[in-house]
């Protein structure tokens, strides 16, 4: 980031360890003019006013060729992320929290494809292997998703890769409004094999896992931004990409919710020492494909299982 890049997004949008400490992704979509913008005051439909960054997203926009042409097929992903530097990514064994408030305006369609507005990347020494836990509007619906327990690793001449089982968490938003208005998400997390990860909207509990969230990694980067993927799935469906507008504000990375919330006693106190789901419209457990068998999806039948993992 330039000098007065990096003062705007400390003023405007980043939080307690996140501020100063963040940079642009490598496989960013040139920063065209208008692109990004830094805004004083949005007031959504509730009243709520905040100050923050706007992406505007076009699909002429086009990145790096990982992101544009992967699996050969042009125009498949497009992104203009910030993420964490390795020094500043979280450690094995450490327990964080984080903040993300976003605006979607309701006229964002994502039919066919897929938003995400934040995710974590898990690292094995200095080496994204893997995908860590993610906040996706998808074919229109939104999704948690974060990585189960069990898993494989595939050895090539090169490198290596990890493929997770993973929690799909299918949230239901006639339970809460999830666009047209100013929406603040809490992550509380344990990176951990002994660990845990809880996830509130708007300072309703709706995901608390226990379990191992590290997958053997040795560290974990925090990355927010519109990353736009699986757009091919709708082009070649002969639907039209539109321009895709995400705002936010107040994202940052702490040691204890008190730095990121106000009133974090209410917040804590949703929490047990068991899993929970709330409102939520399914919950799925979704397997990769390896060299036997394809990929598959299970219902694990919330909300008649209330405690699908």
């Amino acid at each position: 980031m330039k000098k007065q890049e990096r003062k705007d997004f400390a003023n405007y949008v980043l939080r307690n360890q996140s501020k100063n400490k963040m940079v642009f992704n490598l496989r960013n979509v040139p920063n065209r003019p208008g692109l990004i913008k830094f805004f004083d005051k949005l007031e959504d439909r509730m009243g709520v006013a905040e100050k923050g960054i706007e992406f505007n997203l076009s699909y002429s926009d086009v990145g790096d060729e990982m992101d544009w042409s992967r699996w050969g097929s042009p125009g498949f992903a497009q992104r203009f992320q910030i993420m964490e530097p390795y020094k500043q990514t979280t450690k094995k064994g450490k327990t964080k929290w984080y903040r993300v408030g976003y605006f979607i305006p309701n006229e964002v369609d994502t039919e066919k494809h897929n938003i995400s507005l934040f995710d974590f990347k898990m690292l094995y020494g200095k080496g994204e292997k893997t995908v860590g836990p993610s906040y996706n509007l998808n074919n229109n619906s939104f999704a948690w998703l974060f990585n189960g327990p069990n898993y494989r690793v595939s050895k090539n001449e090169v490198d290596e890769q990890f493929f997770f089982d993973h929690y799909v968490v299918n949230l239901d938003q006639k339970f809460s409004p999830l666009k047209g208005k100013w929406v603040n998400i809490l992550i509380n997390a344990k990176w951990s094999k002994d660990g845990f990860l809880h996830f509130w909207i708007d300072g309703k509990l709706r995901s608390s896992y226990f379990g191992d969230v590290l997958g053997g990694a040795t560290s974990v980067r925090f990355k927010f931004g519109a990353y736009r993927n699986y757009m091919t799935y709708a082009t070649d469906a002969g639907l039209t990409i539109k321009d895709a507008i995400i705002r936010y504000s107040n994202v940052g990375k702490a040691n204890s919710c008190d730095e990121l919330w106000s009133g974090c006693d209410e917040i804590t106190g949703q929490l047990k020492n068991q899993s929970q789901v709330h409102g939520a419209s399914a919950v799925v457990l979704c397997k990769p494909a390896d060299a036997d068998n394809d990929s598959t999806c299970e219902n694990l039948g919330y909300p008649n299982n209330p405690r699908p993992f």
